[in-house]
């Protein structure tokens, strides 16, 4: 049978989710597989208390998962969880794998570790996309916040990467340099030196996120205002994390396993997806019960100034195509605005 194109995809798991189905006839449309929750670095924003046991995702656990995922409804695997997938040695025979399976494959790095033979594996693995972690347009602020880095050598990193790209004529991965600043931070833009540090390579995209406080967890870090208007959290019925050992837990801010939902070395995606604890999850969500579900209970995802409802028509995708014409001709600061009072990104192409 043929699959559904992506966005039809997308499209029908966004239906489900926006009436709050308990059982969806799809699993999910993302999964974020954890390689390692081991780190190469301590950052002052990150959550990762050492609760959970360090390991390594075993390769025939790995297959058994990515053998699942086209028939439970998959197309994106990220390689990525709690900790920096580039320690793990088998990272690009994993993103070859998860292509073999006609899935885009995603990474998301610090680029520490992103030596030029890692670079030249990755490339020729075929990766879908690739998400630089760079929390700092200079040296003293990048190494506030990336303890343990060295902000000159994850450039050359990034560069040396990008060069490779460009002297393949690739197009893929597409590339996006993510910049988390903290509230406090006065500029909250990403500086036009270090931006045009990139002029001439193949990077797709900018973005600037505020931080967030990963559910409470971290009480050192200042949170925008959440929105007015209560609605479920997507991810319940959009996206399934698997830590390294096979454990389902809560989403990809989980970093620690304080909610575990069931575990692919017994159950299958599907049997888990629609299994009991995720569907105890999504009723209690739907019903406003979100202080009985820990993983959420202080969570800002959970609050929107949008009414999710009535977006449901415009992200048809012939709809869709004609509103991202209309907003063309709306000023961009109108949607910065918008977007800069949650903890999303504001993004721009290069």
């Amino acid at each position: 049978m043929r699959r559904l194109s992506k966005k039809w995809a997308n499209y029908r798991l966004r239906y489900h989710g926006l009436r709050c189905s308990e059982v969806t006839p799809t699993g999910p449309l993302y999964l974020n597989v954890e390689p390692t929750n081991a780190c190469n670095l301590k950052c002052y924003h990150c959550s990762i208390d050492g609760s959970r046991k360090r390991g390594f995702m075993d390769l025939d656990l790995f297959r058994r998962i990515i053998d699942q995922a086209p028939d439970s409804g998959v197309y994106e695997v990220a390689l990525f969880l709690g900790g920096e997938p580039l320690l793990h040695k088998d990272l690009p025979y994993m993103v070859e794998y998860v292509v073999s399976k006609r899935l885009e494959p995603r990474i998301y790095t610090n680029a520490c570790l992103l030596t030029r033979e890692k670079s030249e594996a990755l490339l020729d693995a075929k990766l879908s996309f690739l998400e630089f972690s760079i929390d700092g347009d200079n040296k003293e602020d990048y190494e506030a916040l990336r303890i343990g880095a060295d902000f000159d050598e994850v450039m050359d990193n990034v560069i040396t990467f990008l060069e490779l790209k460009k002297e393949r004529g690739l197009s893929k991965p597409y590339v996006s340099l993510q910049m988390i600043k903290l509230l406090e931070n006065p500029n909250q833009e990403i500086s036009a030196d270090f931006i045009a540090r990139f002029d001439g390579l193949p990077i797709d995209e900018f973005s600037v996120r505020n931080p967030h406080d990963w559910r409470g967890e971290k009480d050192n870090i200042t949170m925008p205002e959440r929105g007015r208007n209560y609605y479920p959290c997507r991810v319940f019925w959009s996206a399934m994390s698997i830590a390294w050992d096979g454990r389902v837990v809560g989403c990809s801010a989980d970093l620690n396993g304080t909610c575990i939902l069931g575990d692919v070395n017994k159950q299958t995606i599907m049997e888990i997806w629609n299994g009991e604890p995720m569907r105890r999850c999504r009723r209690l969500l739907k019903q406003k019960r979100y202080k009985e579900v820990p993983l959420c209970s202080e969570c800002h995802g959970l609050w929107t100034d949008g009414r999710p409802r009535a977006s449901l028509v415009a992200q048809l995708p012939p709809l869709e195509q004609v509103r991202n014409g209309i907003n063309l001709f709306r000023p961009s600061k109108r949607r910065e605005r918008r977007e800069s009072r949650s903890a999303g990104a504001l993004r721009s192409k290069k």
